[in-house]
């Protein structure tokens, strides 16, 4: 476990900006970075490991588990074991939920927290006895003071409703409506049918989002910004479709020259809205042979209508988590390895920055 330590305190120290902007020690007392790995005592588990930013001492709990997400106050994730969501905290202990619980009748639960981490919507699917399906979507603050149903779906054969992300205001939230079955064999998510709900004046209203929305694609939201990778039949490539959900304007920017690189997907765009990055991968399949998987990154300048590949090859699909040094890089996990890599927008340069995956920060600052 030291030698763990160390990796992860180097990570802190050499990547600036990793976080948010340094503070003042005193404003730093209840702050930690978080990761995750894979324990070393038993694969089937992974280890979150909390480093506390004044200090430097590590806390750690291990979980069966899936989908760890950040929270205002610990980690969020889906016990795999006890289908349930629980929540893990920088003391080591795993709780229960406070208010997202999973009944016997639930077959499924998906969840988006607000980047300012205030807010939380998630959705719970159930099969009633004809095989049709109903979806409730609810709504929380961090606290879980203010809980709300927003809306029941269903029944639907065959069609579940899942959240995706908040907007710049959390009243508003996008939505997928996910046909089961429908999400292709890519190694990453493509999504159909999205759709907005929105508070105004305490009533929901539902409006769909701008675009083709029977395209099966890659897509990101940020900024107040939505963000499609759309095929380009023309150049075989994928056009990066930007729409301002504000002002409903919108731009494309032309495919890159792919060649056999035909997979593209988890886009992240910047919290300012000028930059975005995505991942790109080459699929390889040989009879008898596990599939060969190698990936680049690529980088979308929004502000200056571009993109360009951002990195050499790597091995596995790429997983951007953030931007760092006033988006000049961008950390990304290369998920057959479990580490974090720094990638430098302008050079290319990738610099190995850890042997777990960052998660980000939480706790008061």
């Amino acid at each position: 476990m030291k030698s763990s330590l160390i990796v992860l305190l180097s990570l802190l120290l050499a990547v600036p900006g990793l976080g948010q902007d340094s503070a003042q020690p005193e404003l730093q007392l209840h702050s930690w970075d978080v990761f995750t790995k894979q324990s070393e005592q038993d694969t089937s588990q992974t280890d979150v490991v909390f480093i506390d930013l004044l200090s430097g001492e590590q806390s750690t709990f291990s979980a069966s588990g899936e989908r760890f997400t950040l929270a205002a106050d610990g980690v969020l994730f889906f016990d795999i074991a006890e289908r349930q969501v629980k929540l893990g905290k920088a003391d080591g202990v795993i709780r229960d939920h406070p208010f997202i619980n999973l009944r016997d009748e639930s077959h499924r639960v998906d969840w988006a927290v607000s980047d300012d981490k205030e807010w939380i919507v998630w959705t719970i699917s159930r099969q009633v006895e004809d095989g049709q399906w109903i979806t409730a979507t609810w709504l929380a603050d961090a606290a879980g003071a203010e809980i709300r149903e927003l809306l029941v779906y269903g029944p639907r054969d065959g069609i579940q409703l899942r959240p995706i992300g908040f907007g710049e205001d959390p009243s508003e939230i996008f939505m997928e409506v996910m046909a089961l079955g429908s999400a292709g064999s890519g190694i990453y998510v493509r999504r159909t049918g999205l759709f907005a709900l929105e508070l105004v004046d305490d009533e929901l209203v539902t409006r769909a989002l701008p675009g083709d929305q029977t395209c099966l694609c890659a897509v990101g939201f940020r900024a107040n910004l939505m963000l499609r990778l759309a095929p380009n039949r023309a150049s075989n490539g994928l056009d990066v479709e930007v729409y301002d959900l504000d002002s409903g304007e919108s731009q494309t920017f032309p495919a890159l020259s792919r060649g056999n690189y035909s997979e593209a997907g988890n886009i992240l765009i910047s919290a300012d809205g000028k930059q975005a990055v995505y991942a790109l991968s080459q699929v390889s399949e040989s009879p008898g042979e596990i599939d060969d998987i190698r990936s680049v990154l690529v980088h979308v300048d929004i502000e200056n209508g571009r993109q360009q590949i951002a990195s050499g090859p790597v091995e596995g699909p790429l997983r951007p988590l953030s931007f760092s040094e006033h988006n000049r890089a961008a950390l990304v996990t290369a998920e057959q390895s479990g580490g974090t890599i720094k990638v430098e927008l302008e050079d290319g340069r990738l610099v190995k920055a850890a042997e777990a995956i960052y998660l980000g920060r939480i706790g008061e600052h």
